[in-house]
């Protein structure tokens, strides 16, 4: 009996590696509780006991506060690289020319080919917010709408 329930513990263990649930994990210790009561010579009526008092008692008791414990461990993402860009201003040194024509825009002393947004020509000196990368290219639009 003890292979057995060693079997079970097993499926519900990568039940939970699958799910992450906090659920399978728990039917996993218990079943794992059965095969130590079945290795030390618990019968059948007693291994079924160990097994669901330990499965509920997990997941009534345990799976809560535990969950708790990981979603206030998780930190926020970080971004690092290019994507901290996106919504900083930047300055046209290059005039952007169009959706096909790049031109460069400035930002943290390092110049980019930058496209535009909307399609629209860029003039050298305007300011500019970056709004997507695509591959190694800004995609900007004016910072300030224009005056009509």
């Amino acid at each position: 009996m003890t292979l057995f329930w060693i079997a079970v513990a097993l499926v519900f263990a990568i039940g939970e590696v699958l799910t992450v649930a906090l659920f399978a994990g728990f039917v996993a210790l218990g079943a794992l509780g059965a095969a130590v009561a079945a290795f030390a010579g618990g019968g059948i009526v007693t291994q079924s006991v160990v097994f669901a008092a330990v499965a509920l008692v997990g997941i009534a008791a345990v799976r809560q506060p535990l969950l708790f414990y990981l979603q206030r461990r998780r930190s926020p993402d970080l971004l690092s690289g290019a994507a901290t860009m996106i919504g900083q201003t930047a300055l046209v040194v290059d005039p952007i020319g169009g959706p096909e024509h790049r031109g460069h825009v400035r930002i943290a002393g390092e110049d980019w080919p930058a496209l535009p947004a909307d399609g629209r020509p860029i003039a050298k000196g305007a300011a500019v917010r970056i709004v997507d990368i695509r591959r190694a290219t800004l995609v900007v639009e004016p910072a300030l709408p224009e005056q009509t």
